[in-house]
């Protein structure tokens, strides 16, 4: 006779294996798990929930990281076939092309139909808290490499007339200046084909008015005028998205009041 089966209790299969009893209306209820599985079950779900909400906001930043980098223009072939360059100067040393829509002399290795307005150079100091910008004369054949030709050409010019080692091309529409104005309440005006004292004057208005010590507090503005420069912008094709971003950190320190223009002489460190 087969002894009556109670809640718990379990019966052998023709194999010998041991199935548990199926459970019953009139069983009494199963114990509760262990309280140690329950709280190590807690604690897994509260980390997996803090997990995911830190994730949201690298994922944001890197979204917003790509999509910029995306708005930018490269420019290639910036240093191909260079040789005998001077040797590498502290900090980081940028060749701004600045150009204008339209003109009679095109850029050719620029998309569209774009004429340089001004050629300079930028020397950010190793702590990336102060700037020089060197206005060089458009005049001279730096200028006149930059239109035609190849971009490698532009800063081999540079480079002999300076006596200084570009790091990196930057070509960047004036527009763009107008619109970093526009966005932040600065009233400046600017009218093409003006001299460097002009230029000088109007950038310094425009910068004031953009990096303020506020900046780094307020994304939103942050990332408007980030997304501005991109959108007008054209960097080498050897500048990565990690220098990129480098460079941005790198200057978060960086004021208008520590960033200082004058016009290039030929040989001038």
């Amino acid at each position: 006779m087969t002894p009556p089966q109670t809640a718990g209790s379990s019966t052998r299969d023709a194999t010998g294996v041991r199935v548990p009893a199926p459970r019953h209306s009139w069983d009494p209820p199963a114990a509760p798990p262990p309280l140690a599985r329950t709280r190590r079950r807690r604690v897994r779900e509260v980390l997996g929930t803090l997990l995911v909400l830190s994730l949201i906001p690298l994922v944001a930043l890197v979204g917003i990281n790509l999509y910029l980098v995306d708005r930018l223009d490269r420019i290639d072939g910036a240093f191909d076939g260079l040789r005998d360059r001077p040797a590498a100067a502290p900090g980081d040393t940028i060749l701004l092309v600045g150009t204008r829509p339209g003109g009679r002399a095109d850029v050719g290795w620029l998309d569209g139909v774009q004429s340089i307005e001004s050629v300079m150079l930028v020397e950010v100091d190793p702590d990336g808290v102060r700037a020089a910008v060197r206005s060089l004369p458009l005049l001279d054949g730096v200028a006149a490499s930059a239109r035609t030709g190849r971009p490698a050409r532009a800063v081999e010019a540079t480079e002999s007339w300076s006596g200084r080692r570009v790091d990196h091309v930057l070509a960047l529409d004036w527009r763009t200046f107008a619109q970093l104005a526009a966005d932040n309440g600065v009233s400046a005006t600017y009218a093409y084909g003006s001299g460097t004292t002009a230029q000088h004057d109007y950038l310094r208005e425009v910068l004031e008015g953009t990096l303020h010590a506020e900046l780094r507090k307020q994304p939103l503005d942050l990332y408007r005028a980030l997304s501005t420069v991109a959108g007008g912008a054209a960097v080498d094709d050897e500048w990565s998205l990690l220098e990129l971003d480098r460079f941005v950190v790198h200057l978060r320190d960086l004021r208008s009041a520590d960033i200082s223009f004058s016009t290039a002489r030929a040989g001038q460190r």
